[in-house]
C-alpha cells in the first residue's frame, strides 16, 4: 500500500502527458521561412532634371527639361520650382516654348530660374519647364539642381510633400 500511495493519480499523469505532446506537436508544425525582401516603394512623384547632352562640349548649347514621373504626375495641375546653376560654367539663354497649352512664367536671375505654371487637365507629358543654356564650363552640367516648392493635383490638393526631387541631373535618353 505504501507503494501505491507515492504514485501519482492516473488523471494528472495523462494530464502531463497531454501537455508534452501538445508542446511537441506545436513545434513540428513549423513552415519554412523565406526571408523578406526589402521593397522600396517607388514614390507617387519623382522630379527630376533631364539634359540633352550630359557631356557637352565649351559653347554648345544644352536643353534641361524638368520632368515630373509617378503615379501621381498626370494628376498635377500646378507648380512652382527653382533651377540653380552655375553662373561661370552655365549661360541661361531661354525658355523653351512647349506646346502642351499650359500657361508658364518664369523669373531668371543669374544663377536661379524661378517658374511656375499650370494646366487644367494636367501635366499628362511630365514636362513641367524647359531651358536652353550655353555651356562655357562643361563641367558645371553636373551642378545644375532642382527644388520643388509647389506642386498642386486637379482637386487642389497639396502633392509638395509627396514628391522625390532628384539631386543629380540625367541624360536624355532618345
Amino acid at each position: 500500500m505504501n507503494m501505491l500511495m507515492k504514485t501519482p493519480p492516473i488523471d494528472r499523469v495523462c494530464r502531463v502527458l497531454w501537455v508534452v505532446a501538445a508542446i511537441a506537436g506545436v513545434g513540428a508544425c513549423t513552415e519554412p521561412r523565406t526571408p523578406q525582401r526589402a521593397t522600396i516603394a517607388a514614390p507617387a512623384l519623382e522630379a527630376r532634371l533631364e539634359l540633352s547632352d550630359s557631356v557637352p562640349r565649351a559653347g554648345s548649347e544644352i536643353t534641361v527639361r524638368v520632368l515630373l514621373s509617378g503615379d501621381a504626375a498626370a494628376r498635377i495641375a500646378s507648380f512652382t520650382e527653382r533651377v540653380s546653376y552655375d553662373t561661370t560654367g552655365l549661360r541661361y539663354v531661354a525658355d523653351v516654348a512647349l506646346t502642351d497649352g499650359a500657361t508658364r512664367v518664369s523669373n531668371p536671375t543669374p544663377g536661379l530660374i524661378r517658374s511656375a505654371g499650370l494646366r487644367a487637365e494636367g501635366f499628362t507629358g511630365g514636362v513641367l519647364a524647359a531651358y536652353t543654356f550655353v555651356v562655357v564650363n562643361p563641367a558645371a552640367v553636373r551642378r545644375i539642381s532642382l527644388s520643388v516648392d509647389e506642386l498642386h493635383e486637379l482637386n487642389h490638393s497639396d502633392a509638395s510633400k509627396s514628391v522625390s526631387v532628384a539631386r543629380a541631373p540625367v541624360m536624355r535618353i532618345p
